[in-house]
């Protein structure tokens, strides 16, 4: 998260790196030496104040825009630089192919009955008339204000485009409609935005700030209708504050999902309804998000949750082609991965749009037993019985401080629940049945381990076979305080129950029933709970239960048809521990980037050891340690994680945080660092690599950015990437002596 806010630069700074245009000429003209459209350097258009003044400002870039239209190539693109200031736009500005449109220091405030959308990619189609496919590319929008001034209009829309960006640009002020929307855009980047204060009335489907949508007219107005997908999404370093939901769809194509969706390292605040919400997604990384006040935190759909379109009749509805079938169909690998998020105060406030439960993190598959009936408002629906479950899914090392489930997993495929801190406090503004982890209607998981769970309402981990389903494993999660059962299992199969940590819960600490089965139940620590340790009925049962450990529950101990061993009833002293993370043998310490996370669990010994655990960093500026067991890297550096046992064992964790990789285990304690100055890839050496990654950071283009460290690239130490840090590294390329300490460790 860092990265990107030390690297912003000058918009000519950009615009050098872009195209490699001459950077100072630009800065050094005067206001009353701005270029005119005509003065400007190839590929360039400066729109001076003085046709802004005569013409007013829509006309003035637009005109601008429409050159750039009738002269742009891929091979030469152009650039719309508008003069800084304030400005009341009554007209939506139209940008084309090639086009970038540089707004740095420009407020654009929608005035006039004329104003509708504030900017848009292309010009008005009819719903079968005009472009299809990606008619558009490469597209960017640099900085600048848009002010929507609570009008009901989406302020900015993109469709029928491939290669469009948004970096460093400002919505504000948004009533009944979207912030942005995107329909048929392969290729979207929104990075270091700005959304704020978007108000929408109950009844009005204008939900999202980010809107990934379909193209069908009652969506998406004026424009062709087809099945065209949103795919290769990156969405980071932006911020939302006040509004219903930041990032996410309401609507989907039936066999055609949206694909390629990555969303990490955004900061969300004061949601009335959700962070981020997607549906028909696959291929989904979500990381590094901090989400703060919101009824629900992140939720992904299969494609039945509603306006999901048959390919046919939108081909049929736009004459254009049909690319997926509107039979049903094998769902494809959805992968989605959600990891390393930060979510506080879920749930403390209810949904007002819809009577939706509170959770943290959702992941849900829905299974239609009969054709779905076709909506005749907005012409969805349509789609065939079939079961449409969610195949790959992977929620790990995040905080979830939740009013509500945790998370929840229903009819889904390959999923792993590891490593997650999950806070559970009771939800008094919409009452359910809420639990720290719950999987039902069919799931199969491979892994439901390592977590911590406190305090939820009913039981700390839920997991429901009622409709099919299996789990592999359950170990190393501790749950505490719980309002039922510390792990909850029906008509549910199991491979094995190891080495739970059950404290506190106001009846059961492990409950199996309605036929559940497990291979092997051994070495659960279960204690403090107001009724029973462990309680299989006589319609469930495990191969072998033995090594569990259970004191001071109120009732006696029930096996079913188990075979049981030797298990303990009473606890001995923490002799020694060490951490196992995902394998069974002992890490030394860890290696992990700035914003990333991962989560130390002890395994005790003996196995009947019952203990507490705290932990502490040495360096607060470079890792923080939480009470649940959670690091998190703060800043670059190495700092050591003490982990003490309430009888004061203690062993220490060497953690080195650099980039903003995620976290590598070690067998070995971790090196210090190297950092040579310059080298920002972290090669080892300094190149032109270097200097083409600095390049590349500094003007918000894509790169991969764990091999960016700035700590290694800002050799002149001022917190940012500039053209400095590239000239300094290109001197000593040249052999030509600087002040800096170029290529040498530090």
């Amino acid at each position: 998260m860092k990265l990107w806010m030390k690297s912003c630069l000058s918009l000519l700074l950009v615009l050098s790196l872009l195209f490699s245009a001459a950077v100072y000429a630009g800065a050094a003209a005067t206001e009353d030496e701005a270029a005119t459209p005509d003065q400007a350097e190839p590929g360039f258009i400066y729109v001076s104040e003085a046709a802004v003044s005569s013409r007013g400002f829509y006309a003035a870039v637009q005109s601008a825009l429409y050159e750039a239209r009738d002269n742009a190539t891929a091979d030469d693109p152009y650039t719309v630089v508008a003069p800084e200031g304030s400005y009341d736009l009554s007209y939506v500005l139209r940008v084309y192919s090639n086009t970038t449109l540089a707004l740095s220091g420009v407020t654009l405030k929608r005035a006039g009955a004329g104003a509708g959308n504030m900017l848009r990619v292309g010009d008005e189609d009819g719903e079968n008339t005009g472009v299809t496919g990606y008619a558009y590319e490469n597209v960017r929008v640099l900085g600048g204000t848009f002010d929507g001034n609570m009008g009901e209009n989406t302020i900015i829309k993109a469709f029928h485009t491939k290669n469009f960006s948004m970096i460093g640009v400002t919505l504000l002020n948004e009533k009944e409609g979207h912030m942005t929307e995107f329909a048929g855009v392969d290729g979207l980047t929104i990075r270091g935005c700005t959304f704020k204060d978007q108000l929408l009335t109950p009844g009005n489907y204008g939900y999202e700030a980010i809107q990934l949508d379909v193209l069908h007219p009652f969506h998406i107005t004026n424009g062709r209708c087809e099945d065209l997908p949103v795919s290769n999404v990156l969405i980071e370093y932006c911020a939302f504050e006040n509004m219903p939901r930041a990032i996410g769809s309401h609507t989907a194509v039936h066999n055609r999902p949206h694909d390629k969706i990555t969303i990490r390292n955004n900061s969300f605040t004061d949601m009335s309804s959700i962070a981020i919400q997607g549906m028909n997604w696959t291929n989904v990384d979500i990381y590094g998000n901090v989400i703060v006040n919101a009824p629900r935190g992140i939720t992904i759909y299969a494609e039945p949750g509603g306006c999901t379109y048959l390919s046919s009749k939108l081909a049929a509805k736009g004459g254009t082609q049909s690319h997926a079938s509107d039979s049903y169909q094998t769902p494809p690998k959805a992968n989605i991965e959600i990891h390393e998020n930060v979510l506080i105060n879920i749930g403390s406030t209810d949904d007002k749009y819809a009577s939706y439960s509170s959770q943290g993190i959702a992941v849900l598959g829905e299974k239609l037993t009969s054709k779905m009936p076709v909506d005749g408002n907005d012409e969805s629906g349509g789609l065939p019985a079939g079961d449409y479950y969610i195949d790959g899914v992977k929620i790990h090392d995040n905080y979830i401080d939740v009013r509500g489930n945790g998370i929840r997993v229903e009819d889904a495929r390959g999923v792993k629940i590891i490593d997650n801190s999950i806070i559970c406090t009771k939800n008094t503004v919409h009452k359910d049945n809420y639990y720290g982890i719950v999987l039902r209607s069919n799931v199969t998981a491979s892994d439901v381990s390592y977590n911590y769970i406190l305090g939820a309402e009913v039981n700390g981990i839920q997991l429901d076979g009622t409709n099919g389903g299996s789990v592999g494993t359950v170990k190393y999660n501790r749950i505490e305080y719980c309002g039922k059962y510390g792990i909850g299992a029906y008509t549910m199969k199991f491979t094995n129950i190891y080495d739970n940590d059950i404290v506190g819960t106001k009846n059961i600490g492990l409950f199996m029933a309605d036929n559940s089965t497990a291979s092997e139940v051994k070495w659960n620590r279960i204690r403090d709970c107001s009724q029973n340790g462990i309680w299989i009925t006589s319609n469930s049962k495990a191969s072998l239960v033995e090594s569990n450990t259970t004191v001071n529950c109120s009732g006696s101990n029930s096996y079913g048809g188990s075979t049981v061993k030797s298990n303990y009833t009473s606890g001995a002293s923490l002799t020694s521990f060490h951490i196992p993370w995902y394998y069974e043998t002992p890490r030394k310490g860890a290696t992990l980037g700035v914003g990333r996370s991962f989560k130390i669990t002890p395994d005790v010994r003996p196995t009947n050891a019952l203990t507490s655990f705290t932990y502490s960093s040495s360096d607060e500026s470079v890792v923080l340690a939480f009470d649940t067991g959670m690091i998190y890297g703060v800043g670059e550096g190495k700092a050591t994680i003490t982990v003490k046992s309430d009888n004061g064992v203690t062993k220490q964790y060497p953690v080195t945080v650099e980039g903003d990789g995620a976290a590598k285990q070690l067998t070995a304690e971790p090196a210090a660092p190297v950092l040579i100055l310059g080298d920002a890839d972290g090669s080892g050496v300094v190149d032109s690599i270097d200097t083409a990654l600095i390049q590349r950071v500094g003007a918000g283009m894509d790169v991969p950015y764990s091999l960016v460290t700035l700590s290694h690239a800002d050799v002149d130490s001022d917190d940012y990437l500039t053209i400095l840090d590239v000239t300094y590294i290109q001197c000593y390329l040249a052999n030509i002596s600087t002040p800096y300490k170029i290529g040498e460790a530090f």
